[in-house]
């Protein structure tokens, strides 16, 4: 067992913290918008999304059975022979709190799944140190999500030390008075495999009227790089029903994040700040998420590559409706993020989106994407479908020095008008005026539902 002690945010955190909350909204964005009239073509019907692929069957050398299904549940992986691949079953039951630490899964996979349904509604789920280890609530049949975590007042999962290799999945929280998921990693970066955490996975989860749901850390400023993430996946996420959320996911400092086929709705109706449902700094993909009903963008993108080489933003196949304020999307970058020899610029890249009924308050310009400066990146956006923005529209809005890269772009007044036949399947009729408009992009392979797309694809997210 180990005890766990409370922590203190770093002084760069908190420094970073009030420049995001600082951060200008825009001013007077110039129009950089397409406006090409194209003829009618075949339509083509979408399949439902599709899953994640099956994940290859683990054989495991033994299995724990811990629990008794009240209680406080310990699991110390100091008190456990782990030697290759070993399966954990949590006994079902209504839990008090429960500790997983100290599990370096060196010779295999560590998996912790439940036994029945296991539940909280008071304490938290402590994890510390851990490496090759999944914790997921799809080990009982018929049930979906075996961990679930219900009227929380304080931090429902917490993360002391460093996760690696790690996933957690198949969860619920609901009516939870806090963060989620909080993980305040901040130890310095020196380039060496032990001064980051990486492979991080979050999949399959649902958040219905709680806080934030992934608290993170970490900044790239003043000559020092802390808490750097490489690789985190956030994903199948459904949340919503959240007045006050603001950022639904806050992310201080990844390398080749990948946040894709999450579905936020209803959120912010009691929040006016400028907020990013997703504020991602580093650098990344961000597709295949539907956001709807909220006030926020969609993504602020705040922009860097750790190392000497420019990395890449890209968002593409989002599907982002009926915001109260602000546009879809945002990319930007700050000159304190660039250090020379340590970190330098992205490039972004915004394109195949379909987003409409955006900033319907009139407060601000509801652009598809506020184009900030990248400090030395480019930013291209094409193939996007935008639909009754306030006047007068704008696809790309300029913001600073920065002129976005737009080509093939399309606006209408309304979403029937662009061929769509509803703004729950955003599928398009027969007669839609956007097919085989786009450009091709090695970028691009499918559309929002995982079909493949043609040699010359559609405009927008859907194919």
């Amino acid at each position: 067992m180990i005890t766990f002690m409370g922590k203190k945010l770093n002084m760069h955190y908190l420094f970073y913290m009030l420049i995001i909350g600082c951060v200008s909204c825009k001013k007077n964005p110039s129009l950089i918008a397409d406006s090409v009239q194209p003829p009618i073509e075949t339509p083509v019907t979408p399949d439902p999304p599709k899953p994640n692929p099956p994940t290859q069957e683990i054989i495991y050398s033994q299995t724990y059975e811990l629990g008794t299904g009240s209680g406080r549940l310990t699991i110390d992986g100091k008190s456990l022979n782990i030697d290759g691949n070993i399966l954990i079953k949590v006994k079902g039951g209504k839990y008090d709190g429960i500790s997983i630490s100290n599990i370096n899964g060196i010779k295999g996979s560590v998996t912790i799944q439940n036994d029945g349904l296991v539940s909280m509604t008071t304490g938290q789920m402590r994890l510390a140190n851990l490496n090759n280890v999944i914790i997921t609530g799809n080990g009982t049949t018929g049930i979906d999500k075996g961990f679930t975590f219900t009227g929380n007042t304080f931090r429902p999962v917490e993360v002391d030390g460093v996760l690696n290799n790690f996933t957690f999945q198949y969860a619920s929280f609901k009516n939870i008075g806090d963060n989620v998921i909080t993980y305040k990693y901040i130890e310095p970066y020196n380039g060496s495999e032990d001064s980051y955490s990486k492979n991080l996975k979050f999949l399959h989860i649902d958040c219905d009227n709680t806080g934030q749901f992934y608290s993170g850390a970490g900044t790239a400023e003043n000559g020092s790089i802390l808490g750097l993430i490489k690789n985190i996946e956030i994903a199948y996420l459904n949340f919503q029903n959240s007045p006050g959320v603001g950022s639904v996911v806050w992310i201080g400092n990844a390398e080749n994040y990948d946040i894709h086929h999450n579905t936020i709705n209803n959120i912010n109706t009691a929040n006016n700040n400028h907020n990013g449902i997703f504020l991602l700094n580093g650098n990344g993909k961000f597709h295949h998420n539907k956001v709807s009903n909220h006030q926020g963008n969609a993504i602020r993108a705040f922009s860097f590559s750790i190392g000497t080489t420019p990395k890449s933003v890209l968002i593409y196949n989002n599907i982002v409706f009926n915001s109260r304020k602000y546009s879809a999307f945002e990319v930007q970058a700050f000159n304190y993020n660039i250090m020379p020899g340590k970190s330098t610029y992205v490039h972004a890249e915004v394109f195949n989106n379909t987003c409409g009924s955006l900033n319907m308050n009139n407060e601000w310009q509801g652009n598809l994407v506020d184009v900030y400066g990248l400090q030395g990146g480019t930013c291209k956006v094409y193939n996007n479908l935008a639909y009754n923005l306030p006047a007068p529209y704008v696809i790309a809005g300029q913001v600073s020095d920065l002129v976005p890269i737009a080509s093939n772009n399309l606006y209408f007044k309304t979403y029937s008008d662009a061929g769509i036949v509803n703004e729950q399947s955003f599928n398009l009729n027969a007669n839609s005026p956007v097919k085989a408009k786009g450009i091709a992009s090695p970028l691009l392979s499918d559309d929002f539902y995982g079909n493949s797309r043609s040699a010359t694809p559609t405009i927008g997210a859907v194919e």
